[in-house]
């Protein structure tokens, strides 16, 4: 019991003192653009592995050389991954949900949608993909015609 307890201590510190792992991409907006950072600064600042900083370079990062050590420019380093994220992007057509399997905007299978009240205004649009699996679009109710869900009615989780 006392080894569980002294790891779990060991974890919380490793956590409040270093950087956490993250899924998702890397936010932008934490880079200060008046700040250089090295590549070990960088992947501590979004939580990702020195390669991947690395790697973030050899694809055009631009960077400063002063004597052995690389300086990554805060405005470039917010820019660059600004542009990844746009990239990345992408539009999905009215009527249409993301499928993160195929990870690519798809036509409901059959044509056939669920839609379930979440808020006040809003409500979760529920489909199932080609692929099998099961895609989700969240959607305001005034704007669901515009969305492509036209004549649809919500309704609540707990309804059947």
């Amino acid at each position: 019991m006392a080894l569980q307890q002294t790891a779990h201590l060991d974890l919380r510190r490793r956590r409040a003192g270093g950087a956490v792992r993250r899924r998702s991409a890397p936010d932008p907006r934490r880079a200060k653009i008046h700040y250089n950072y090295t590549v070990a600064e960088a992947a501590k600042l979004f939580g990702v592995h020195r390669n991947t900083v690395r790697a973030w370079i050899k694809a055009g990062l631009e960077t400063v050389k002063a004597g052995r050590i690389i300086l990554i420019l805060g405005d470039a380093l917010g820019a660059f991954l600004e542009t990844r994220r746009k990239a990345r992007r992408c539009k999905t057509p009215p009527g249409w949900l993301y499928c993160f399997r195929c990870r690519t905007p798809r036509p409901p299978a059959l044509g056939m949608v669920e839609l379930i009240q979440a808020g006040a205004g809003t409500a979760n649009v529920r489909a199932v993909c080609e692929c099998g699996a099961l895609m989700h679009r969240r959607v305001s109710l005034a704007r669901l015609e515009p969305a492509g869900f036209p004549g649809l009615a919500a309704h609540g989780a707990g309804d059947t």
